[in-house]
């Protein structure tokens, strides 16, 4: 191959990889599947629910491939119970009269 031929392939792979980098079709892609994931009028198993489904699991796919320690701490702790919730706050109902006792006091 000639150096002529050469470089005129490595400018063809660069100006294909700036095209794509400019027109990102994997993120478009991705924000199409995200923003059809609700989607009530998608008949299920039809050819855009497939096309959604391939998107989103490729996607998390190579998430987890590119975050192994991310994904397994989340896959354990996706059935953690929730925190234990704090105690309600108790109402006094003679606040007003210890509020009263309490000033009183300070006056003296």
């Amino acid at each position: 191959m000639s150096p002529l031929v050469t470089a005129a392939a490595a400018l063809g792979v660069l100006a294909a990889g700036y095209a794509l980098g400019r027109y990102q079709p994997a993120r478009k892609a991705s924000d199409w599947a995200h923003w059809h994931l609700y989607d009530r009028s998608v008949r299920r198993h039809g050819a855009r629910w497939w096309a959604r489904f391939t998107i989103l699991s490729t996607e998390n796919l190579l998430w987890i491939a590119a975050h192994p320690r991310s994904a397994w701490t989340a896959w354990q702790q996706r059935n953690d119970p929730p925190p234990p919730r704090s105690p309600a706050p108790k109402f006094d109902p003679d606040w007003a009269a210890k509020r009263r006792a309490a000033a009183t006091t300070e006056e003296e």
